[in-house]
């Protein structure tokens, strides 16, 4: 999961310096560079959801162990079989 998250702050690094490198670059008037404006804006964008959905799952996967350590008991008493019946007839 590290990796993901190395990944997402990466693309989103990469977008903000596209559109730093965009606006740092002096060009003529009337003829605005687009093409790193709007590869910044996707890289941007990309990195934010990834990392939105990273960080979904670790929630998801956070509130997943805390809720399987609660619902399982601690002492071994509480899962033993249940008693066998037995039927004369």
């Amino acid at each position: 999961m590290r990796n993901m998250y190395a990944i997402s702050i990466g693309l989103t690094l990469a977008g903000v310096g596209c559109l730093v490198a965009e606006r740092t670059e002096s060009s003529p008037p009337g003829h605005p560079l687009f093409e790193l404006t709007v590869i910044g804006y996707l890289l941007a964008i990309g990195g934010l959801m990834l990392l939105i959905a990273c960080l979904a799952a670790s929630t998801e996967g956070w509130i997943k162990g805390r809720w399987h350590r609660v619902a399982r008991p601690v002492d071994r008493e509480w899962d033993q079989p249940p008693p066998r019946i037995l039927d004369h007839h």
